[in-house]
C-alpha cells in the first residue's frame, strides 16, 4: 500500500537528500565531536579456524574487525552460497551495528547490539 506523507515530512526528506547528495563521496556526514575514521573497509587476518566479525563505525569509534571462534565447524563441500553484498543495519539510536562475517553455514549478516557489548 501507499503511504501519504505530509508536506513538512516531504520537505525534511528533500532537505536530507540534498545534504547527502551535496556531500563528497569520500566524506561521511559526521558530527564535529565524532572521531575521524579512514574510509577503507576493515579486514581480518584471522588464524585458521577463526571467523572475522566487522564492528560498524559509530561516532565514538571507527569500524574495525575482530577474530572470533567459529560457531560450528562444517565440511567445505556443504557450504552455503552467499552474495558478496555487505550487510547493513538499521539500528535504533544508541545501538551498534555488528556485521557477522560469512561462514560455511551462514551468509554474512548484520545485527544491532547495545553499545556495551
Amino acid at each position: 500500500m501507499f503511504k501519504l506523507f505530509s508536506f513538512p515530512s516531504l520537505l525534511l526528506a528533500s532537505l536530507a537528500v540534498g545534504a547527502v547528495l551535496s556531500t563528497p563521496l569520500d566524506a561521511a556526514p559526521r558530527d564535529e565531536q565524532c572521531v575521524a575514521c579512514p574510509k577503507n573497509f576493515p579486514v581480518c587476518d584471522c588464524a585458521d579456524g577463526q571467523e572475522c566479525v566487522i564492528i560498524a563505525e559509530t561516532c565514538e569509534e571507527c569500524a574495525h574487525a575482530i577474530c572470533v571462534p567459529p560457531a560450528t565447524p562444517a565440511a567445505q563441500a556443504d557450504c552455503v552460497f552467499c552474495t558478496q553484498q555487505i550487510p547493513e543495519c538499521n539500528c535504533e539510536e544508541g545501538q551498534k551495528c555488528v556485521i557477522i562475517g560469512q561462514t560455511c553455514n551462514t551468509c554474512a549478516h548484520a545485527i544491532c547490539v547495545p553499545p556495551t557489548l
